[in-house]
């Protein structure tokens, strides 16, 4: 028999309370699923977010399923503020079983990614543009 999907809840939390920890300068954590599909875990974090971009958009993004924590800092120069995104990406090319599950997957993302202002859903990948998500932040 076949177990559900499992979380790497360690590095996803660790992953999680750096992007939340204003004194880093990480600002995403990108999460994807292992090879064989059981495990979520933390595949990197950084602090230039066109990296995520560049893997959603490589020829391998449209089979990935991935989950992305961002910070983005929003107001001016008197009053900025930090607000975060989760970010769920399904690639166009993942088969309907699969695309169906990442909506009960996701809960156990969402155990650890708890506080976050926005949530975008999504396999096109200008809706997660920095300029789309931004708009998305001061409606």
């Amino acid at each position: 028999m076949v177990k559900g999907v499992t979380l790497e809840t360690e590095g996803v939390r660790a992953a999680y309370d750096d992007v939340r920890d204003d004194n880093s300068e990480t600002t995403y954590a990108l999460l994807t699923y292992s090879e064989d599909n059981t495990t979520i875990r933390t595949e990197k974090t950084g602090s230039d977010y066109s990296e995520v971009l560049e893997v959603l958009n490589n020829e391998s993004g449209g089979s990935m399923r991935a989950y992305c924590f961002l910070r983005v800092t929003t107001g001016d120069e008197m009053s900025k503020r930090a607000k975060f995104v989760l970010i769920t990406w399904i690639g166009s090319d993942v088969p309907p079983l699969k695309k169906a599950k990442v909506s009960t997957e996701k809960t156990l993302v969402k155990k650890v990614v708890e506080i976050f202002s926005c949530e975008i859903q999504t396999s096109d990948i200008e809706d997660i543009s920095l300029d789309k998500i931004c708009e998305r932040i001061q409606e």
